[in-house]
């Protein structure tokens, strides 16, 4: 098996297991708690904390020929946090910080490495095709395996049904056996302060922070996410039900996957982003104001097309960045680690958000501040997408005079 198929397989099995936690475990979790959001918002905040710190720290490790050793370890720990949930059960809710610990030691192993790996594995101009590729398998994945966890936890628990996340996990560890690892750097330590002071000055790699920060807060690992679940769950309350819901969904995800991979351009980017953004905040408030298996669905419709459209563009447009000429050979762990610093700064503050709600009478003043923040989180998007196609074009502009600059150069000399 080649680099890109290990990538692509250890990606979209990876999404099986996040929707699983995100959607079921949430559900298990409220359910047991007795609706208490509180330790929930904890949770978030030590995973999304320590998933940094990990990143951070493996920083160096991660430039090293054993960097792949970090994806295994990775994936021991998803058993560990799947066999504690099952030995646990009902009492989860008194280790959910533990649980929080565990699955942000996880996250952090995996991405201190992954998305490196990812960025050198898959080359710049097939890298719309591999992204948009994944979304249509993830979306084929995600409209069955929903329906299959679904229809065991329903009839026989949310425990039983994690054996099929762990067979998933143990797949993940003999596929990441066949990766063949490239593009080691040359110096086995970071340099944090020199990869600032060769981007400070390109509006790309600006944008891109300020985008990833504003994606952590909506978005990327939020607790936005967790909010949406507390409304979906208020109406598809069982497992096999919110299965069919997630699963119908992923439909229409995958069809956009197929748009962005075979048939979208760059200049048709930013429509790809504003639009939908629109449509999904106006379905949002109305489903704030009015919620019912209407608005859900409508806001969960528009949500869909937003977040894969947006995240198909600004991934392959950050992955591009990260093969600049600038940092691709010495200062990729770099870009990497500054990418999580702003994605983590707005989790945490998306998780207090999330928590100040088990203390109010009314969610509305929190969903509109939401609300704002998706509508700064699509403008950044828009400007990030747009800097860098205005540097693409004035790179192939560039390649094109040059031949006849070196012409005009050697007749001067003559």
């Amino acid at each position: 098996m080649n680099n890109y198929k290990v990538l692509f397989s250890l990606r979209v099995l990876k999404s099986i297991i996040d929707t699983f936690i995100d959607t079921f475990f949430v559900l298990y979790f409220l359910d047991v708690s007795s609706d208490n959001i509180v330790p929930l918002g904890v949770y978030y905040i030590i995973m999304v904390s320590v998933v940094y710190l990990t990143i951070y720290a493996c920083r160096n490790f991660a430039r090293t020929k054993h960097r792949v050793r970090l994806l295994r370890i990775a994936m021991i720990l998803d058993l560990v946090y799947f066999f504690l949930i099952i030995t646990l059960q009902t009492q989860v809710v008194q280790y959910m910080y533990l649980l929080g610990l565990l699955r942000g030691l996880e996250e952090g192993f995996y991405y201190a490495v992954y998305n490196i790996m990812e960025s050198d594995g898959i080359k710049n101009k097939e890298r719309a095709k591999y992204i948009g590729s994944y979304k249509a398998a993830k979306a084929a994945c995600s409209m069955i395996f929903p329906v299959v966890l679904g229809g065991l936890m329903y009839a026989t628990g949310f425990i039983e049904s994690s054996v099929v996340v762990i067979i998933i996990v143990a797949v993940r560890m003999l596929i990441s056996i066949s990766y063949k690892d490239k593009n080691i750097p040359r110096t086995r330590r970071t340099n944090l302060k020199k990869f600032r002071e060769l981007t400070r000055r390109d509006q790309r790699f600006r944008w891109l922070n300020i985008m990833h920060f504003f994606d952590g807060l909506t978005c990327s690992s939020s607790a936005f996410s967790q909010i949406i679940t507390l409304y979906v769950v208020t109406v598809f309350s069982d497992g096999f039900s919110l299965g069919i819901f997630t699963a119908i969904f992923a439909a229409v995800s995958g069809v956009i996957g197929i748009i962005f991979a075979k048939f979208m351009k760059q200049k048709q980017y930013s429509g790809a982003i504003g639009l939908p953004a629109i449509a999904m905040i106006a379905s949002f408030l109305a489903m704030v104001f009015e919620c019912n298996v209407v608005t859900i669905v409508i806001f969960k419709f528009c949500r869909v097309i937003f977040l894969d459209f947006t995240h198909s563009i600004t991934e392959t447009g950050g992955a591009n960045l990260s093969n600049d000429v600038k940092i691709r050979r010495e200062y990729k762990s770099e870009f990497w680690v500054t990418n999580e610093q702003y994605l983590v700064a707005g989790r945490v503050i998306s998780n207090l958000l999330f928590i100040s709600m088990a203390f109010m009478e009314s969610w509305t003043p929190i969903m509109i501040v939401f609300a704002v923040l998706l509508g700064i989180f699509a403008l950044t998007a828009i400007k990030f997408q747009s800097t860098v196609f205005r540097s693409q074009k004035h790179s192939s502009k560039m390649r094109r005079l040059a031949p006849a600059f070196r012409f005009a150069e050697k007749d001067k000399a003559d």
